[in-house]
């Protein structure tokens, strides 16, 4: 079945964050290059990663002033959130830090602002029905 973008919310401690336009994520895996002069010129790679990351990002306009606060409370504190992060093909969750977070300007009352969470932690992935 095919989804759109309005498909792709991103929650936080079970509550959507409200005024959210833009939402994307990006998955990474690092792996560990032990190749020597033994593999006749071809990479080897361990077959775990050595580093697994989920990196998200959210931009929007709204005019709820608490969601805000929260927002910008966990990028001064670094307090760990629990994110849900719903995909074209299952959900992420995990539990995040919020490595930047920014305000612009008021557009008729409500702020602009977009933030960026990095996981901390395993992140596990839920196939959707």
């Amino acid at each position: 079945m095919a989804k759109s973008g309005r498909d792709l919310t991103f929650t936080w401690d079970s509550v959507a964050l409200a005024g959210v336009q833009t939402k994307g994520y990006t998955v990474s895996n690092t792996y560990v290059d032990v190749t020597t002069d033994d593999e006749d010129g071809w990479r080897t790679l361990l077959a775990d990663p050595g580093l697994r990351a989920v990196e998200a990002t959210v931009g929007g306009i709204t005019k709820n002033q608490v969601l805000l606060a929260e927002v910008m409370k966990a990028s001064i504190t670094g307090e760990p959130l629990l994110i849900d992060l719903p995909t074209t093909t299952g959900t992420l969750a995990g539990t995040f830090l919020c490595s930047s977070y920014e305000e612009t300007g008021e557009h008729d009352g409500a702020v602009k602002f977009t933030a960026t969470f990095m996981s901390s932690g395993a992140v596990t992935y839920t196939a959707g029905t």
